[in-house]
């Protein structure tokens, strides 16, 4: 539950600022700052890393853009929407897909009841393994159990 539209915020627009925002509206998935400076550069081939994450500080404080943080520390972007997302990130190749509905609002409406607050967002992203890298962590474990036996 955000509360922000897909509209560019209205603080001063670098052409910078333009790019980065673009890119993130037009995201499938939440973007490291990495991945949107190797984008950007198709469209100003001399920004800097240091611009990317300069502009993604002020597009986070005026709540148009969310960091996500991965476990192994990495943080990843992506524009706040009128619709919220919630991820499950794969752990070992880092690919992310959307849940479909939100599985978070009525727990919010509960916790709103029992205890006054007034909830303006909530993030939830689940951590866990895609079935490619599943089967992956199958195969590798079984190789190890067949050296150790050897």
């Amino acid at each position: 539950m955000n509360k922000n539209t897909s509209t560019a915020p209205a603080q001063r627009q670098t052409r910078q600022k333009r790019i980065l925002w673009g890119l993130l509206v037009s995201a499938n998935t939440p973007m490291s700052a990495e991945q949107l400076l190797k984008s950007a550069r198709q469209a100003c081939p001399t920004m800097a890393l240091t611009t990317v994450y300069r502009n993604l500080e002020q597009l986070m404080a005026q709540e148009t853009v969310q960091r996500i943080m991965y476990p192994d520390g990495t943080a990843r972007y992506e524009a706040v929407q009128a619709v919220h997302h919630h991820y499950l990130i794969c752990l070992e190749c880092k690919k992310s897909i959307q849940l479909p509905t939100c599985p978070v609002n009525q727990l919010e409406e509960s916790i709103v009841k029992e205890t006054g607050y007034e909830i303006t967002s909530h993030n939830l992203e689940l951590f866990g393994y895609c079935p490619a890298c599943q089967q992956l962590r199958k195969q590798r474990q079984q190789q190890n159990a067949l050296s150790n036996n050897g």
